[in-house]
């Protein structure tokens, strides 16, 4: 006897949806990386304020930045960190600019500047004193008469002097110090023997004398 296989219309629409062997469908998710805008970790000058002429130093430390650059001159395509010399004559501010994809961030610094003549202070103005004349404080001689030997009585004197504001002091014309004495004996020979002081400088001259006496 022969068996029939009877398809309803329900199995044949299964069938034909169905594939054999099963097959197992793998989703793939993709991952997006996002870039972070630069940072400014330091942007500074050293010294912030500087003479006309002098220099100052730019210092800056940049992270995740594909750009840097500095106005004013300075320049672009800059390391992320580095320091730069700068002179300028005038009080100037500098910006720093880092950029990336994802944007950009800036920072200043100023460097003032003064000028050279400013900063020097003009000595100040003095009026000379009036130039004084030279005084003869003290010129004398004690005793002023001594004795040969073997007569009795002083056989020696003794000569001072003290002069101020003097350029040059002589004593008959031979140069002594300001202030000082002198030993005045019988061995000068018998008779009057005279001294003369002068006291000298721009302003004038002061003039005194003295005698000393050496008897038998």
């Amino acid at each position: 006897m022969k068996k029939l296989l009877i398809l309803t219309p329900l199995l044949l629409l299964s069938l034909s949806c169905t594939t054999w062997p099963f097959s197992t469908t793998t989703s793939t998710t993709s991952t997006t990386t996002s870039t972070s805008t630069p940072s400014i970790v330091a942007f500074t000058a050293s010294p912030t304020s500087i003479t006309a002429g002098q220099t100052a130093t730019l210092i800056w430390n940049v992270t995740n930045a594909t750009s840097v650059q500095i106005d004013q001159g300075v320049g672009s395509g800059l390391a992320v960190a580095g320091t730069v010399s700068v002179t300028p004559s005038s009080t100037v501010t500098y910006m720093l600019t880092a950029s990336n994809s994802a944007g950009s961030v800036t920072s200043s610094v100023t460097v003032s500047v003064t000028s050279s003549s400013s900063s020097t202070t003009p000595p100040p103005v003095t009026t000379p004193a009036p130039a004084l004349r030279p005084n003869i404080v003290v010129f004398d001689i004690s005793p002023n008469i001594i004795n040969a030997p073997p007569g009795t009585g002083a056989h020696s004197a003794v000569m001072r002097w003290e002069v101020h504001n003097a350029a040059t002091v002589t004593i008959n014309g031979s140069p002594v110090a300001s202030a000082g004495s002198q030993t005045l004996t019988w061995s000068l020979g018998l008779g009057t023997h005279t001294y003369t002081l002068r006291a000298f400088n721009p302003a004038g001259e002061d003039v005194k004398t003295q005698a000393i006496r050496v008897n038998p």
